[in-house]
């Protein structure tokens, strides 16, 4: 979609909890020989945090920065998440909501595993764009703790970091404009997440999660073939679609933000998409590990910061997540705030 009328990122944040470095989690035991040289160099571990309570603090903080926006003008939460959030059959984004911008706004939960964040971008940008808010807050938090999950291992190329993260859109004014954003997906993907076993109806009886295992399920399985090929067809016209959108390519792109994982033998994201390291946000990945839905969010930030991006540069946010869902955006840099 390009939008016809502006839209307008008034301000990303985060907050992360303290970083374990890598050499100290493999002298302790935690990681096996196939994720201890995937380049990162340390991961961000909460101690005792949920994850809904670091989305809070992020978005307490993206509003802060959200200069001349009120409060009052969000009219809609959307929070995003790759698993548990502090409690069995509860919503997250009622509290979400109720602790950053109050009790009226409705909070809607996603949970379309790490491309749910940016997911929530294009979803809440045609809400605004249709004329029934002037602005939306978007959050993430996970928290990938034991017994749950074994964030070391727990999925090939990646190492599962800890945090929040959050981003107010809006319809007036802004740091950036999103000149479009596109959303995809190839459903016959899900499996590799679902392996071969039976549903459950009850939670809590696989503990921890075995989603590698799942995937060998899959793998072993005539359906599985060619699934690379579609799943790098599908993250190709989701941003091609982007890029075409924005009436732009990928040499005008400045910047280049990703999921934070490093496949190591195999190309990564940004190559794949036609994208040197440096254009990327790896320099952060490799510090602070795949903080599932929330990665996108907080490359846009670590950008701004480091005073990476200036007026004038595009950047190409691109997500993916099991299932398989993919989104993409372009965003041009207006200004940079003093954050």
């Amino acid at each position: 979609m390009r939008f016809e009328n502006d839209l307008y990122i008034a301000s990303t944040a985060s907050w992360l909890p303290d970083l374990v470095p890598m050499e100290e989690a493999i002298a302790a035991g935690l990681v096996d020989d196939e994720h201890r040289n995937l380049g990162y160099e340390s991961i961000a571990v909460a101690d005792g945090v949920a994850g809904p309570e670091m989305a809070v603090r992020a978005g307490r903080l993206a509003l802060e920065r959200a200069v001349g926006i009120e409060r009052d003008e969000v009219g809609l939460v959307l929070h995003s998440s790759c698993g548990f959030q502090g409690h069995e059959m509860w919503p997250a984004a009622a509290y979400v909501a109720n602790e950053t911008v109050g009790r009226a706004a409705p909070g809607f939960d996603l949970q379309q595993r790490c491309n749910a964040g940016l997911g929530s971008l294009c979803l809440a940008a045609g809400y605004i764009d249709a004329g029934f808010t002037s602005a939306v807050l978007l959050t993430t938090g996970d928290n990938f703790a034991p017994p749950w999950v074994d964030r070391w291992n727990v999925q090939l190329n990646l190492v599962f970091a800890d945090g929040g993260t959050a981003l107010v859109l809006s319809g007036r004014k802004g740091f950036a404009r999103v000149v479009s954003a596109t959303l995809g997906a190839d459903n016959s993907l899900e499996r590799w997440n679902r392996g071969t076993t039976p549903f459950a109806t009850a939670p809590g009886l696989e503990m921890p999660l075995r989603l590698r295992e799942r995937g060998l399920q899959h793998a072993a399985t005539p359906e599985a073939e060619g699934s690379w090929e579609r799943i790098e067809a599908a993250l190709m016209d989701t941003t091609r679609r982007a890029l075409a959108e924005a009436q732009v390519s990928v040499e005008d792109i400045s910047r280049v933000v990703t999921p934070l994982i490093h496949r190591g033998v195999w190309p990564e994201n940004y190559d794949v998409l036609g994208f040197t390291e440096k254009q990327s946000t790896w320099d952060l990945g490799r510090l602070v590990g795949h903080i599932g839905a929330g990665d996108q969010f907080l490359g846009l930030e670590h950008l701004v910061k480091e005073r990476a991006v200036g007026p004038g540069d595009l950047v190409l946010l691109v997500a993916a997540g099991a299932g398989f869902s993919l989104s993409a955006a372009v965003v041009e840099i207006l200004d940079v705030p003093p954050w």
